[in-house]
């Protein structure tokens, strides 16, 4: 008969030599912890430091003395500038922009979309802007394209104050020049 009293004997096993005996988990929380503290040290460390009891060299000490007082510094732009400025004919600046482009017009293409709800959607989009764009419907290649532009312009100058307002407004364009019939 069997003796229930009795322990049942148990072999404990050793691991072996060279082996480790931690837990891949306590591995990977271990190194999860220490980065999110060298992170949280890197972003604060402007705050950090402030705290810490650094010895810092001594500043240098300004000679100054007592008896020179302090002048402010005064540029003179503010009153060369307003003497120096040269007054522009705008109206002069026209009529020569006119005359050097009597055979050209320029238009400031916008976009060119397939569909017309988008094309549509960008002459919105410019009407809030404070721009008039019209949709024009062109065939390529047996393929409908609807394009979007500005204009005519009768000078160039016009035509790039246009097109640095949209570019700052992230709007990309291509100036073209045509040349009217005669």
């Amino acid at each position: 008969m069997r003796d229930y009293k009795k322990k049942p004997t148990t072999t404990k096993q050793r691991p072996a030599p060279g082996a480790t005996t931690t837990k891949p988990g306590r591995a990977f929380i271990s190194g999860a912890l220490t980065g999110i503290i060298l992170t949280l040290l890197v972003q604060n460390w402007a705050l950090i430091r402030g705290y810490l009891p650094i010895d810092t060299p001594p500043t240098e000490a300004v000679n100054t003395t007592p008896d020179q007082p302090k002048t402010e510094v005064e540029f003179e732009f503010y009153t060369r500038l307003p003497q120096m400025e040269v007054p522009i004919d705008t109206i002069q600046e026209q009529q020569r922009d006119q005359a050097d482009n009597k055979h050209y017009q320029y238009i400031l293409q916008v976009g060119s979309f397939n569909k017309r709800t988008d094309a549509e959607r960008l002459k919105a989009e410019l009407a809030l802007l404070g721009h008039v764009a019209r949709i024009e419907d062109v065939t390529i290649k047996m393929k409908k394209m609807y394009r979007v532009r500005l204009g005519p312009f009768k000078s160039a100058r016009k035509l790039n104050n246009i097109k640095a307002r949209l570019t700052a407004e992230q709007i990309p364009t291509m100036a073209l020049k045509i040349r009217i019939p005669d």
